[in-house]
């Protein structure tokens, strides 16, 4: 087991102050014994809700630059845990899941996880042998603002009452005020610090159906999408297993790959669609596209987020990679400006575009968007081979840019021949 350095310089990315700050407030006047002061801060907390198209609610996040985050898509807040989380997680019907929930916030994916596999009354009713969730969040004002939010479902009650008992168990409140009991065949683990951390403590043992992973995006919590975390996150993974992003971010899909997965496009909502991950193909219910596969393969658009040590900071993290980059940039990968790869092997009317893009391909010796080596690159994406290579269409994400790559590095280390 892999111990954690300490950061004192890691700030993680949470809840907008004010909320933060008005927790905290709640907190310390139940610990002094105001037995009111629940409901004066689920009174005071409404100003700060965003309400979603689907009638549920979500919170902004701190500020980071100029702008901010909410915590769900304001498309649906219990919407988007459900299509892209609890119903691609494929455990309606089954009598034994193991759940793992990575920056579990307000709890909305599991309590949506509850609701697909039958609800409170299915739950209660023994329709269920057993089900474990182990909840990640790094902040516990955060887990206590869970339980003052209205509700998105009935099953939120549950999460709720999971939550309020770590928190009187920690010490951070006193007073029980949730009524609804945990079902004797449900176990919901609650673990409050850096994900990092708790990840790596989890023993090998421990092996999960489903892993939901949904931090802030990438660009703001690279930490918690880093090359090492999803490497862990995978030996964590049963052998049928799956993990669920709303991302479809390049360097989290290779990650992804390079951890071993089969990866895929997931549900889309608002936004672009998610990430599906397994050790099996057929846990993958659709093929990344053509584009995505190309730029993740050739460009360095698809360069991980790296936290060899798992402790670096959000913004270390980010300058790292950019600097790793522009030092490949070129050289052992094609630039991703202006989308280099996704010319490969094709026409072009615009003559601008295509100068910028030729430019780009100079330093691999390709002078031509349809020569033989564009189109060797992309061969493996095509039904019927175009480069003489004998080779059709290879049949997952994985094998296609896993090959792509392969023969970039061919191109790069001057082997290619015609």
């Amino acid at each position: 087991m892999q111990k954690i350095k300490s950061n004192t310089d890691y700030v993680p990315l949470t809840l907008q102050e004010e909320i933060i700050q008005l927790v905290r407030e709640w907190s310390s006047k139940e610990k002094q014994g105001d037995i009111n002061a629940r409901l004066f801060a689920a009174n005071r907390i409404k100003e700060f809700l965003v309400k979603t198209d689907d009638g549920t609610f979500t919170f902004k996040s701190e500020s980071r630059g100029d702008s901010s985050e909410t915590m769900h898509t304001t498309h649906g807040a219990l919407s988007e845990a459900r299509q892209k989380f609890a119903e691609p997680a494929g455990i309606n019907g089954k009598k034994s899941v193991s759940i793992l929930d990575i920056c579990s916030g307000l709890g909305f994916n599991a309590a949506a996880t509850l609701d697909t596999i039958g609800g409170i009354e299915f739950l209660m009713d023994d329709g269920l042998e057993y089900l474990e969730m182990d909840l990640v969040e790094i902040s516990w004002e955060t887990l206590a603002a869970s339980i003052i939010i209205p509700s998105p479902s009935e099953s939120h009650e549950i999460v709720k009452k999971a939550i309020e008992n770590y928190l009187i168990l920690k010490g951070y409140l006193i007073f029980p005020a949730v009524e609804t009991e945990i079902p004797d065949s449900v176990q919901i683990r609650v673990h409050c610090d850096d994900a990092r951390k708790i990840i790596m403590n989890i023993p090998e043992i421990q092996k999960y159906d489903v892993v939901y992973l949904d931090p802030f995006s990438p660009a703001r919590t690279p930490e918690l999408y880093s090359r090492e975390l999803l490497s862990r996150v995978r030996s964590l993974l049963k052998d049928d297993g799956i993990i669920l992003t709303y991302t479809s971010a390049a360097p989290v899909r290779y990650a992804l790959l390079d951890a071993g997965l089969e990866v895929g496009e997931g549900p889309a909502m608002g936004r672009n669609g998610g990430t599906v991950a397994s050790p099996l193909q057929k846990r993958i219910p659709k093929s990344l596209g053509d584009i995505d596969e190309r730029m993740i393969a050739l460009s360095d658009a698809g360069i991980p987020y790296r936290d060899p040590e798992f402790n670096l900071s959000s913004e270390k993290i980010t300058e790292n990679r950019q600097v790793e980059r522009m030092e490949i940039r070129g050289v052992s990968k094609l630039p991703s400006t202006v989308k280099t790869p996704i010319y490969l092997a094709m026409a072009s009317d615009d003559v601008r575009q295509k100068r910028r893009v030729l430019k780009n391909l100079e330093k691999f010796n390709i002078d031509d968007l349809n020569s033989l080596k564009s189109r060797y690159l992309v061969c493996p994406q095509y039904s019927n081979c175009i480069c003489n290579c004998g080779s059709g269409r290879l049949s997952t994400s994985r094998a296609r840019i896993m090959e792509m790559e392969k023969r970039l590095e061919i191109i790069t280390n001057g082997n290619f021949k015609n």
